[in-house]
């Protein structure tokens, strides 16, 4: 027993002193009678003199105890207390965490519970009460003793649902040493042992507890020590390790909040209620917490609602997720499900492949149950969009904002909601003082007043203003005011209904009517565009102006916040957006805003075109018919920015297949949906990639060339497959090669049955997938590398299935020589994969082994997770072959990691390798 004042330790005194503090100690904060004391301390051996013994070791232990303040030990009525924060005492912190350990635990987070219970544990340094005399302190030692025990089996429970068994073995070993007829610690370490491949062990370890116990006791072990036993040798499958929980700590930690407005004023009341809410969730045992901000558009909810994230953000080191829903966005539909999902996943480094909703809600929760993350869900437009977007048993904190009341998400889910207003007049003038100066603004006070009135205290409505006078210094604000006036009374005819615009219109009209003229219209032209945000590349495209010009132009317009900057591109706020659509439809002829729509997508288009040409040596291009642009592209230096720029443009190209589409380009719109594959493709976003080729294909039903409708449905099977509707899939593919067969189109055919032969290999329907695969080996070029390549592929995975590895092997090898003149490093992968599989199963296993490997390499240069599973398994099946059953093991349980994180069918086929383990790996 001790005790310290900061890395002070106090000398405690005599024995029977120590066993005085052990009672006031594990009393603290109550009072404790002097008959207490005594029979805790001399049980029914105390003298007559021990009222003036219990008297010297009070005074012994306040002296003692001076150093750590005087009212520490206090003599109330009857008896003495010392008082103590509950932090100072190593069983009441102990205690503590090992309630916080039962909480995490009851919300799936075995791993996180086990860890606090290892810091409880780390609180006791010996036998507990050590030296300590009496009775009380006999009994308290054996109550720690048992405690401390307890402690051990409840963290080996939760670490062995974990996973983290190998980790237990040491810790266990130790304890069946101290506790030798504990059968609950027997058990829980043969189960480590045995989850670890030391299955031998495990059983010698079962037989070591028999014989002690026949030995020393002459019983056999509990029924549920033998029933164990068995089990183990019966290799039951219910006994195998937990999957490990997706990973992803080979992606960055998120960071995705918008940047905090300079110029944030007032909202301290909103601010602190924020703060007590989330402070009251976690005190009172939630680990989420939710807050719905609401209010009018414009009125700074997504301002507020940065600001506070970014005073709470140290507190979640997980990261923080922020997503647009798009609720209010005037030219796009808002995020359904699978496509905030299918964004927020990526963002948490999945590479998912599953579509379907439920699974990636699963996933999405999965991923956060051990993690501490903010996530900002903006612009929600109702309860039903944000729900399946919360996480499930996780300590992360979600705000969401909406110009909606969200009363289901209070309701229901226990959100705070917060109704933002307008800002006062002070908080509205400070704003003004802020971003114009205090001088200007306090000399003309009634002026401002007006001024802030009419803004309707409305803060967008007040930064638009204040960039108006901080861009007119000689204009008094006054003659301002006269302007904003009579622009007021011109918009008076526009007669919009929603409210909110009100305000916001006048002054938006206020600023864009002292444009000049090729800035106004610079703004006009960009309410065109439906894309979530544009580059200063595609801007001058739209505008038909130099790049130079059209920089100047948006850094004009965000300066005078018509425009957001964010990151090197540009956005509108949605209520601008709708005045610079209203702006362009009324001053702009029918005629320009179509031809410089037509030149966006053209530029667009050219650029997709350009990046798969610096991506891929021979990448099939079938895009014609449409004009090269007359506009800069962005440089793409190397195979890196292009791939950047690719991925990062495909939702701006989404926006504008949906455009093309409705007015009438078709030729475009598909070709545009053509250029997503790479995309879409690696980010598994299979949803949204049927959604937008459904589109395209409805396009090229309108063109009398039959050729595009080919191509996309060949896209359509292609998605379907992906997430295993493999008869869709046939359907379209089959349609498709229909049509290439009666265009004549070698190239489009191979490429159709190329991807038919895979479809139907996933369908275990080998011999037609064969098939067709040789007659798209027959059809290849020879000076194609990527044609041979890609039905090289096919044919190769064919092959391997169905039992013929020679000939899997004879094609695979000019398939991987194909794959790398080309640059195909996706195919490489895949093949690499199926020759080592064709060496593999000829019982060539050095060269297995080898090609797995290489192909390791090649998938962690590239990031392909998805083929380095397939190798991971590839090499747990030589391990076994050998049997080194720990190895593969660990092999297979990393493939079914990715698999699991990737959504893949494969894993599966991972977990039924690791049920045969058992089995195999028996002695």
């Amino acid at each position: 027993m001790k005790a310290r004042v900061g890395a002070h330790e106090i000398t405690l005194g005599a024995p029977r002193q120590r066993a005085v503090l052990a009672i006031l100690a594990l009393r603290a904060n109550q009072t404790v009678g002097r008959a207490e004391l005594i029979d805790g301390v001399w049980g029914d051996a105390a003298p007559a003199s021990v009222e003036g013994s219990v008297h010297t070791y009070i005074h012994g232990l306040r002296r003692a105890l001076s150093v750590a303040g005087d009212a520490v030990l206090t003599r109330t009525g009857a008896g003495y207390k010392l008082a103590l924060d509950p932090r100072q005492l190593d069983l009441a912190v102990a205690e503590s965490r090992l309630s916080d350990a039962h909480s995490l635990a009851r919300a799936g987070k075995a791993s996180a519970a086990a860890d606090l219970i290892a810091e409880s544990l780390a609180l006791w340094r010996g036998i507990p009460l050590s030296g300590v005399p009496g009775p009380f302190a006999d009994s308290e030692r054996v109550r720690l003793t048992e405690l401390r025990y307890r402690l051990v089996e409840e963290r080996a429970e939760l670490m062995l649902a974990a996973g983290r068994h190998r980790e237990l073995i040491s810790d266990l070993g130790e304890a069946v040493e101290a506790e030798p007829f504990r059968e609950g610690f027997r058990a829980q370490l043969m189960l480590a042992l045995y989850r670890s491949g030391r299955r031998a062990d495990a059983l010698a370890e079962f037989e070591a507890t028999r014989r002690l116990f026949a030995v020393e006791l002459g019983i056999d072990p509990e029924a549920a020590l033998t029933d164990l036993h068995l089990r183990m040798l019966r290799s039951d499958p219910d006994l195998d390790p937990p999957p490990e929980a997706p990973a992803v700590s080979r992606s960055p930690i998120p960071a995705q909040l918008p940047h905090e407005t300079p110029d944030f004023v007032g909202r301290t009341g909103e601010l602190e209620q924020l703060s007590q809410w989330c402070a009251a969730e976690r005190s009172n045992g939630n680990a989420l917490v939710i807050s719905a901000i609401d209010g009018a558009g414009g009125i700074g909810k997504t301002t507020l609602a940065v600001r506070f994230a970014g005073t709470v953000a140290e507190n979640y080191p997980d990261g923080q997720l922020y997503l647009d829903l798009r609720g209010f966005d005037p030219n796009r539909l808002p995020l359904s499900t699978t496509e905030a999902l299918g964004q927020l996943l990526w963002a948490l480094g999945s590479a998912r492949q599953r579509s379907e909703p439920d699974a990636l809600i699963s996933m999405y929760r999965t991923l956060l149950s051990d993690k501490r993350v903010l996530i900002l869900l903006d612009n929600a437009a109702s309860t039903e969009q944000v729900r399946d977007l919360l996480p499930g048993a996780s300590s992360s904190l979600v705000l969401v904002t909406s110009r909606n009341r969200l009363s289901g998400l209070v309701a229901r889910d226990g959100a705070r909601r917060l109704t933002l207003g307008l800002l006062s007049e002070p908080e509205a003038l400070d704003l003004l003082r802020n971003t114009v100066g205090r001088q200007r603004i306090d000399d003309e006070a009634a002026e401002a007043a007006e001024l802030v009135r009419l803004c309707g205290y409305l803060p967008l409505a007040l930064r638009v203003a204040a960039e108006k006078i901080s861009g007119s210094p000689d204009t008094s604000l006054r003659e301002l005011l006269e302007n904003l006036r009579a622009a007021q009374d011109r918009l008076d005819s526009l007669h919009v209904d929603d409210d909110e615009m009100t305000s916001v219109r006048s002054v938006i009209s206020w600023s864009y009517t002292s444009l000049a003229p090729e800035l106004a219209r610079t703004f006009r032209l960009l309410g065109l565009v439906r894309a979530p945000d544009i580059g200063v590349h595609a801007a001058a495209a739209l505008i038909d102006r130099p790049v130079a010009v059209t920089e100047e132009h948006l850094r004009i317009l965000s300066e005078q916040h018509l425009l957001e900057p964010e990151s090197g591109r540009y956005r509108f706020h949605d209520l601008i957006k709708l005045y610079a659509v209203e702006m362009a439809d009324a001053e702009e002829p029918p005629e320009k805003r179509r031809r410089a729509t037509i030149e966006l997508m053209t530029w667009y288009l050219n650029g997709m075109r350009a990046t798969l040409q610096r991506l891929y040596k021979d990448h099939p291009l079938p895009l014609d018919g449409i004009a090269d642009t007359e506009h800069a592209l962005p440089d793409f230096d190397t195979r890196e920015s292009a791939w950047a720029w690719h991925e990062d443009e495909t939702k701006s190209v989404v926006a504008l297949v949906e455009h093309a589409a409705e007015i009438g380009e078709h030729e475009i719109a598909w070709q545009l949906a053509w250029c997503t594959y790479d995309s879409f493709y690696s980010t598994g976003l299979m949803s949204e990639w049927i959604r937008v080729l459904s589109i395209a294909l409805a396009s090229t039903e309108q063109l009398t060339d039959r050729c595009p409708q080919a191509r996309i449905l060949m896209f359509l099977g292609i998605a379907h497959s992906r997430i295993g509707r493999n008869d869709d899939a046939v359907d379209h593919l089959e349609r498709g090669l229909s049509l290439a067969r009666g265009l004549g189109d070698d190239r489009l055919q191979l490429s159709m049955l190329a991807n038919l032969a895979s479809t139907l290999r996933e369908a275990k329907r080998y011999e037609e997938g064969i098939t067709y695969a040789l007659e798209a080996v027959q059809l290849a070029k020879p000076e194609s590398h990527y044609q041979k390549a890609g039905s090289i592929d096919a044919l190769c995975e064919l092959y391997v299935e169905s039992g013929q590895p020679e000939q899997a092997l004879r094609h695979g090898e000019i398939g991987l020589a194909a794959a790398r003149a080309c640059d195909a490093a996706l195919l490489e992968a895949n093949l690499m994969v199926n020759v080592a599989h064709a060496h593999r199963d000829m019982a060539d296993l050095k060269t297995a082994m080898h090609g797995y490997r290489s192909a390791l390499e090649l998938c962690g240069n590239l990031g392909d997770r998805y083929h380095e599973a397939l190798a991971l398994l590839g090499i747990a099946e030589l391990h076994r072959r050998t049997d080194e059953y720990d190895a593969a093991r660990e092999h297979a349980q990393r493939a079914l990691g990715i698999f699991v994180e990737l959504g893949g069918e494969e894993a599966d086929v991972a977990r039924e390798f690791l049920a045969s383990l058992g089995t195999e790996g028996g002695s």
